[in-house]
């Protein structure tokens, strides 16, 4: 079968705009998914890990212990696939009494701060019960504000022999971030991040649960959208091209052809100027090709500039749930680190001074002396001012270390370098900053704060860890109330 010119180039055009308007659409779809994915994962996990930070790991031992106990006790375990059967409410009400615990309801109060302020669907504690290669994961507390997961809930699903597999390979890795697509609920991301207790044993697990059904929408209609755009503007150019071609080539080609068909036709020899009276020219076509595609570059760049402002939505969650975290390790009232900063502090340092790269440390411990006459006498709200007061002190005297505080009362100082070499003029000078305003009978009762302090450096013959340091600090700031009480005696 023989084609023309017109043809070939009409095939040849339509095939290459089909083709590359499939790639690319093929293309970004892939490219937006996975990042659209690795985004809600990266969140999930940040969640998680704020809610496992601030938990109290107690709390939720305390919890643990007492579903558990009932759990091994049951003689069968319903599971949460026979939600609102009798045998399931029957199974349930084994565990009502833990409801009034205390315990549950700070875990919960905690994970409901979280979850409001990450953002996500669901925040909940799971205890994972590996038997026989496989796994139930058992509800100790759930976020959700309707319609929570009973405590005592069991869930299982067809991949839990895989994570019960995971889980007793590396139990401290947790589970990272998933995606699933189930009829029950729909797209979702979900992770396991373990809560550690002080002995860093693991308590339970923090999950977090994010529902994608929404984006995954959005995707489809907006991959409906790039198609239907996609074969709008092949058409276009299909059509146009069709036209400049056919102006271009195929019309310049029949001048030509006709031209040299009737070149002798009129019997006249000698000197002719049949073909210098064409006006035939070559550059029209590439400078159509050229105007087309900077009509689909200016389509797509339109495109990448909607994903760039949907990154820049996605940027701001990061940045909350990064928020989130941070506030998951500082303390409200004077707006040093806490507890658990100071935890992961210790072991910065530890990981630090074992491979080399710290020299020295110490420990400097302060109590706030008189602390509960102070609220007894006057008031919660004068205690607070005597804990921030004697939180500047020990801040603006350690200028060049981390101030944590670890109790209602207490301040620890972890001392490096520069404080660590001039820790006694530092002791001196704390103690006469706190003399000063002890002795200052112009201030406040609540202002005229008293302390005691005492600190360690860590001493390879009598220490094997941070922990160790800790207590010889806490000792000797005991030491330090006691002459300070026989003195007032």
């Amino acid at each position: 079968m023989k084609h023309s010119i017109k043809g070939k180039f009409s095939i040849l055009l339509f095939l290459t705009t089909f083709l590359i308007s499939a790639v690319l659409i093929a293309f970004s779809t892939v490219v937006v998914r996975r990042y659209i994915d690795d985004t809600y994962k990266e969140n999930s996990e940040k969640a998680s890990y704020v809610a496992a930070a601030s938990v109290n790991a107690k709390d939720v031992e305390v919890l643990r212990d007492n579903v558990m106990s009932v759990y091994n006790r049951s003689d069968e375990i319903i599971l949460s696939s026979d939600w609102g059967s009798d045998a399931f409410n029957a199974y349930q009400e084994q565990y009502e009494f833990i409801y009034d615990l205390p315990e549950y309801d700070s875990v919960v109060n905690s994970l409901r701060v979280v979850q409001d302020g990450s953002r996500v669907d669901c925040i909940y504690i799971y205890y994972p019960v590996i038997e026989d290669g496989d796994c139930n994961f058992v509800y100790l507390a759930d976020a959700a504000e309707e319609d929570p997961c009973p405590i005592g809930c069991v869930d299982h699903y067809d991949w839990a022999k895989e994570q019960a597999a995971m889980l007793k390979s590396d139990p401290e890795a947790g589970i990272k971030a998933y995606i699933t697509n189930t009829d029950e609920y729909g797209w979702l991301v979900s992770n396991m991040i373990p809560i550690f207790n002080n002995e860093r044993d693991i308590v339970a697990y923090a999950c977090t649960d994010i529902s994608m059904d929404a984006i995954r929408k959005t995707q489809n209609e907006f991959t409906i959208e790039l198609i239907g755009m996609a074969i709008v503007i092949m058409l276009i150019i299909y059509i146009i091209s069709i036209i400049v071609i056919n102006r271009s080539v195929v019309r310049p080609i029949e001048k030509l052809s006709d031209t040299a068909k009737n070149y002798w036709s009129d019997g006249k020899s000698g000197v002719r100027d049949d073909f210098a009276k064409l006006d035939i020219t070559s550059k029209d076509e590439i400078g159509i090709l050229s105007e087309s595609m900077k009509k689909m570059e200016t389509d797509i760049n339109n495109y990448f500039t909607s994903l760039d402002e949907t990154k820049k939505e996605l940027d701001f969650v990061q940045e909350e749930s990064a928020a989130m975290k941070e506030l998951a390790t500082k303390d409200a009232l004077t707006g040093v680190r806490n507890k658990a900063a100071y935890d992961k502090e210790v072991e910065r340092i530890e990981g630090l001074f074992l491979d080399g790269t710290l020299d020295s440390y110490g420990i400097a411990m302060v109590d706030l002396n008189y602390l509960k006459k102070t609220n007894d006498n006057y008031g919660h709200d004068k205690g607070n001012i005597s804990i921030k007061k004697i939180c500047y002190i020990v801040c603006n005297v350690f200028k060049h270390s981390p101030v944590f505080r670890v109790g209602g009362d207490e301040f620890v100082v972890i001392l490096m370098n520069s404080d660590l070499q001039s820790i006694d003029d530092l002791m001196k000078e704390f103690r006469d900053t706190v003399a000063s305003y002890t002795n200052n009978e112009d201030l406040d009762p609540w202002e005229r704060v008293s302390a005691a302090i005492g600190y360690a450096v860590y001493d390879p013959g009598r220490h094997n860890n941070a922990t160790d340091v800790f207590k010889h600090a806490d000792e000797r700031m005991y030491e330090d109330k006691t002459r300070q009480k026989a003195g007032r005696e």
